[in-house]
C-alpha cells in the first residue's frame, strides 16, 4: 500500500506552499518512505516546474536525481481547508506528496484524474473530516464514491494478523523512554500496531495511549500487528522488546548517590517528632530555610474566533518547544549524562502525539484559544494518567505537565519561577517538572521537598543526579509552610520538620556530617594532587559553562577547568555576543580559577545545534556536516570575534584555546593562521592553542596533528558516536555507545602514543572521565588530566590516590585486547581496582 489513512493529515494550516510541502513530505518521512533530505528535494523541483495540477490540487514530488532518498513508494495526503497559496492566483487544498522508486504510484495519479475532472467531489475531499473519503477516492483498490455516499470502511489490513507475546522493561515498565521508543519503532512501519494490557489496548503510535497502558515493570502484554509490513514491524518489535526497548541497562532507573551519602532508607523509618512523612528520594541531610517554588504563565483569553491563527500559533509554540528540548537534553547530557538526558529527549515525543494533537484541534475548532485547547488537552491526558492508581504512571503525569507548561509558556509568556530564590533553601512545591529540577542552581538549593510525586519520578532521578537532597510524597502540608521557615530535610527517611529547636538542629549536623564523612574526607584531601600509590600524577580539572561556577570548581578541588563551554553565549540569541560582552565573561573565567589552567573551546554548534542568527544549510546527517570547527571557519567574522575576546582575556590568567570537532591538519591550520593574525593584531602574548580528539580521522592522524597542536582534549562522547556509528541517544542502539568499547580505547591509545611522542599532553573531558570503571583504564593508557563535572572532581581524586599506576597499565592492556565493552567492564583485574574484590 503506498496509500493509507496514517499517510493523509486532515484540517492542516500550512503557513506557505513551501510549509504545506514540508508537512506533506513530513508524513513521508515519519512513515520510514523517504530520508529528510528528500524534503528538500521536492522544494527544489517545485522552483524548476509547478506541481499544481488544478481543482485546488498539486501534486509535489523530488528531483529524478534525488531517488537513492526514497526508501519506498508512498504518498502522502495534506488537507488543507482554507487553502494554501502556490502560485499566482492558484490555490491548492489538497497537497498530494509523491515519493516513487518506480512506477507504482501511477494507478493513484489515474484516480486524482477523476477527481480533477469533479469540482464537487474534490471540494468534499477538501473539506471531509474522514480521511476514509480522500482513501477510498484515490486508493486503485477501494470503489470511487460519489458525492454524499456514506464513507467507506476501513480497509482490511494486508496479510493476517500477527500477534506476539511481549514484556514491558523490567527496568521501570512502560514509562516515557521505552514509550518513545515504540512509537518511533511503530512511525517506521506501514502497519497497524496494538498493545494489550489487561482490558486496555493501544495505538503503538500514541505516546499517552502506551503510558495509559499501565504496564509495570515486567508486564506481560500482547502486541497484535497487521498491514502491509506486518511482518517486518513484528520482526523489528520482538527485536525491541528483547532489547527491553532500550531500558535495560543498570541505573536506568535510578541515578548513582553523591560520594559519601548513605542509600534512601526505608519510609517507615524513625522521624523527629513533628516532622512531615514523606518518602526519600535522594539522600542526604540539608539544613536551610523553606521556599516555596511558585511556577506561573501569563493569562490568556479562553477563546477565539480565528482557529486558523490559533492552529498556526499551536503549531509555532510546538516548533519551540521541540528546538528546546533538543537545547536541554544536549546540556543535561554533558552535566549528567545521556541516560538522563533521555528524559528530555522522550518529552519530545508528547509533542506529536496524535491523541494530545487531535484533542487540541477538536478544542480550536469548537472556539477555544490555542493556549487553552492545549492547556485542556493536556490536563485531561495528565488526569488520565495519575487517575490510573499506578504511581508509576501518576509520575509519567508530571512529564506530561512539564511539556505543557514549556509548550504554554511559547504561546503566552511568563516568568519561570516568580521569586527569587534564597541561598540555602529547601524547595517545596506541589511537583517540580524535570525542567524546573534541571534549572535549580545547585550552589543555592541544598534540598527539594514536594507534596506530590515518587521516588521512581524524572524529578527525583535529576535530583539524585545533581546530588541534591529530595524527599516526595510529603502531602499538601509542606505548601502550608511560610517562606523562610527554618526546615530540616531528610533525604534518607523522608521527612521535613519545620522550626526545628536546638536539639534537633544538633542531631540533624551530626547525622550530615557522618553522612558525610566519605564526601568531606574526599573534599578535604581534594586540594592534594591526584597521585598515585606508585607516584604517578593526573591533573583533575573541571567543565564548567559559566564563571560563576569557577569558585565552586576550585572549592572543590579542581586544578583548573579542562573545558569551558562557550555555547551558553550564542544559545537562544537572535544576535551573537560582541566582543565586549564575550572578554567579560571569559576575563572572570580567567581571574576565578585564580592562574589556574582555563581551557576554552570555541563555539561548538552548528548541525544538530543550530544558531538562530546563522543561515545553517539543510543537512541531511547534521553529524556529519557544518559544527563545531567548520562552522567557525565558514563564519570567520563570528570565529575573529570570540579569538579576540579569548585573547583580550588571556592577559588575567592563563587562557587556552580548544578547536572543537578537528578533523585533519587542514582546518587546524586555517584556525591557526586566523588566531595568529588577531593575536599580532592586539599585540597579545601567545596562547596554546589544543584541539578536540572527536573524530576518528583526528585519532589515527594524531601523530601529524601533534607537530602542530600544543594539546589534546579527547571528547569520549562524540568520539564515541563517530567510531561506533552510534547516536548517543539513539532511543534503541544508545546502550552500544559504550565509551568502554575496545575500538574506542584503541583510538585513546593511539591518540596519547601519539601525543606524548611529541611532548604533548592529552586530556579526556567527556563523561567517560567521570566513570568509575573508565579512570583505571585511561590513567592505564597514559591520559595525562581528565576533567569532570564539578561534584565529581573530589571522589575522581580520592580514586586516583587509592590506584595503582602499574596495575592500571595493566588493566588498560587487558581491555585493549578485548572483544566488547561487556568484556571490558567485566574484566576481574578491573572490578577489583574499582570495588575493591
Amino acid at each position: 500500500m503506498i496509500l493509507s489513512a496514517d499517510l493523509i493529515r486532515l484540517a492542516a494550516k500550512p503557513a506557505s506552499k513551501d510549509a504545506a510541502i514540508r508537512q506533506a513530505a513530513q508524513l513521508l518521512v515519519d512513515a520510514g518512505a523517504i530520508q529528510p533530505g528528500y524534503v528538500d528535494s521536492m522544494l527544489r523541483r517545485e522552483v524548476e516546474a509547478d506541481t499544481f495540477l488544478g481543482n485546488a490540487i498539486a501534486i509535489p514530488h523530488g528531483q529524478r536525481g534525488d531517488r537513492h532518498l526514497i526508501s519506498r513508494t508512498a504518498i502522502g495526503v495534506l488537507q488543507v481547508p482554507d487553502g494554501v497559496a502556490w502560485n499566482g492566483d492558484d490555490v491548492a487544498k489538497l497537497v498530494v506528496a509523491i515519493a516513487a522508486q518506480g512506477d507504482e504510484h501511477i494507478a493513484v495519479l489515474r484516480r486524482l484524474t477523476d477527481v480533477l475532472g469533479d469540482e464537487a467531489l474534490s471540494d468534499r475531499l477538501a473539506r471531509t473530516g474522514d480521511p476514509q473519503d480522500i482513501l477510498a477516492a484515490l486508493d486503485p483498490e477501494a470503489e470511487p464514491r460519489s458525492a454524499g455516499a456514506p464513507a467507506a470502511a476501513v480497509p482490511e489490513a494486508a496479510g493476517d494478523l500477527i500477534s506476539l507475546a511481549v514484556a514491558a522493561p523490567a527496568a521501570a515498565g512502560m514509562h516515557a523512554r521505552p514509550a518513545k521508543v515504540l512509537v518511533q519503532l511503530a512511525k517506521r512501519f506501514g502497519a497497524e500496531i496494538r498493545l494489550r494490557h489487561g482490558d486496555r489496548s493501544a495505538d503503538a503510535r500514541s505516546m499517552m495511549g502506551l503510558l495509559q497502558l499501565g504496564a509495570g515493570p515486567g508486564a506481560g502484554m500482547t502486541a497484535e500487528v497487521s498491514g502491509p509490513d506486518a511482518r517486518a514491524a513484528a520482526t523489528a518489535l520482538r527485536a525491541a522488546f528483547d532489547e527491553q526497548l532500550g531500558d535495560a541497562a543498570p541505573g536506568s532507573a535510578t541515578a548513582p548517590a553523591p560520594a559519601g551519602s548513605s542509600p534512601p532508607a526505608a519510609a517507615d523509618a524513625e522521624l523527629e517528632a513533628g516532622a512531615l512523612r514523606g518518602l526519600p528520594a535522594s539522600p542526604g541531610i540539608a539544613i536551610g530555610v523553606l521556599h516555596r517554588f511558585r511556577s506561573e504563565a501569563a493569562g490568556f483569553a479562553a477563546t477565539s474566533t480565528d482557529p486558523a491563527g490559533e492552529r498556526a500559533a499551536l503549531e509555532a509554540a510546538l516548533d519551540q518547544a521541540r528546538h528546546e528540548l533538543k537545547s536541554v537534553a544536549s546540556e543535561m547530557a554533558q552535566r549528567v549524562g545521556d541516560q538522563h538526558a533521555a528524559i528530555f529527549a522522550a518529552h519530545e515525543e508528547f509533542l506529536g502525539d496524535p491523541e494530545l494533537l487531535q484533542a487540541a484541534d477538536r478544542a480550536i475548532a469548537e472556539g477555544a484559544s490555542a493556549p487553552a485547547a492545549w492547556q485542556g488537552a493536556t490536563d485531561a491526558q495528565a488526569a488520565a494518567l495519575a487517575g490510573i492508581g499506578d504511581p508509576l504512571l501518576a509520575a509519567r503525569a508530571t512529564d506530561l505537565k512539564d511539556v505543557a507548561r514549556r509548550v504554554l509558556r511559547h504561546l503566552v509568556g511568563g516568568p519561570a519561577e516568580t521569586a527569587a530564590i534564597p541561598e540555602k533553601a529547601v524547595i517545596a512545591a506541589e511537583d517540580l517538572t524535570p525542567s524546573e529540577t534541571a534549572n535549580l542552581d545547585p550552589q543555592r538549593v541544598v534540598g527539594l521537598v514536594t507534596a506530590a510525586g515518587g521516588p521512581t519520578a524524572h524529578t527525583a532521578i535529576l535530583a539524585r543526579a545533581l546530588g541534591i537532597p529530595a524527599v516526595v510524597a510529603a502531602g499538601p502540608g509542606v505548601l502550608d509552610i511560610a517562606d523562610g521557615t527554618p526546615v530540616i530535610l531528610d533525604g534518607d527517611r523522608g521527612g521535613l520538620l519545620p522550626n526545628p529547636d536546638p536539639s534537633a538542629l544538633g542531631r540533624a549536623e551530626e547525622r550530615r556530617e557522618q553522612g558525610l564523612h566519605r564526601a568531606d574526607a574526599a573534599r578535604a584531601a581534594a586540594f592534594r594532587p591526584a597521585v598515585t600509590t606508585d607516584g604517578h600524577r593526573i591533573e583533575v580539572a573541571a567543565n564548567v559553562r559559566h564563571p560563576e561556577e569557577a569558585l565552586a570548581a576550585v572549592a572543590a578541588g579542581a586544578e583548573g577547568t579542562g573545558l569551558v563551554r562557550s555555547e551558553f553565549l550564542f544559545d537562544e540569541r537572535s544576535e551573537p555576543p560582541g566582543e565586549d560582552e564575550q572578554f567579560d565573561l571569559y576575563r572572570r573565567l580567567a581571574e576565578g580559577f585564580g592562574g589556574l589552567p582555563v581551557v576554552l573551546r570555541t563555539l561548538d554548534a552548528g548541525g544538530d545545534k543550530p544558531l538562530r542568527f546563522v543561515q545553517h544549510p539543510v543537512e541531511a546527517n547534521p553529524f556529519l556536516g557544518l559544527r563545531g570547527l567548520r562552522l567557525s571557519l565558514a563564519q570567520p567574522g563570528l570565529f575573529r570575534t570570540q579569538v579576540r575576546a579569548a585573547l583580550r582575556a588571556a592577559r588575567h590568567g592563563d587562557l587556552r584555546i580548544m578547536l572543537p570537532m578537528v578533523d585533519g591538519l587542514a582546518d587546524l591550520r586555517a584556525a591557526k593562521e586566523l588566531i595568529e593574525a588577531e593575536r599580532a593584531a592586539l599585540n597579545a602574548p601567545p596562547v596554546e592553542i589544543g584541539i578536540m580528539v572527536e573524530v576518528p580521522s583526528a585519532a589515527v592522524m594524531a601523530d601529524q596533528l601533534a607537530r602542530e597542536a600544543d594539546f589534546f582534549s579527547i571528547g569520549t562522547n562524540d568520539l564515541t558516536q563517530y567510531a561506533l556509528a552510534v547516536d548517543r541517544l539513539h532511543p534503541t542502539l544508545g546502550a552500544r555507545s559504550d565509551a568502554l568499547d575496545p575500538a574506542v580505547l584503541r583510538l585513546i591509545d593511539m591518540t596519547v602514543t601519539a601525543a606524548h611522542a611529541r611532548g604533548r599532553w592529552v586530556g579526556v573531558c567527556g563523561n567517560m572521565a567521570a566513570d568509575p570503571m573508565a579512570a583505571p583504564i585511561l590513567i592505564g593508557l597514559g591520559v595525562d588530566e581528565l576533567s569532570v563535572s564539578v561534584p565529581n572532581v573530589a571522589a575522581l581524586k580520592a580514586q586516583i590516590r587509592g590506584l595503582s599506576m602499574a596495575r592500571a597499565e595493566d588493566v588498560a592492556r587487558a581491555a585493549l585486547g578485548c572483544g566488547t565493552a561487556a568484556d571490558v567492564r567485566g574484566l576481574p583485574a578491573l572490578r577489583e581496582l574499582v570495588h575493591g574484590r
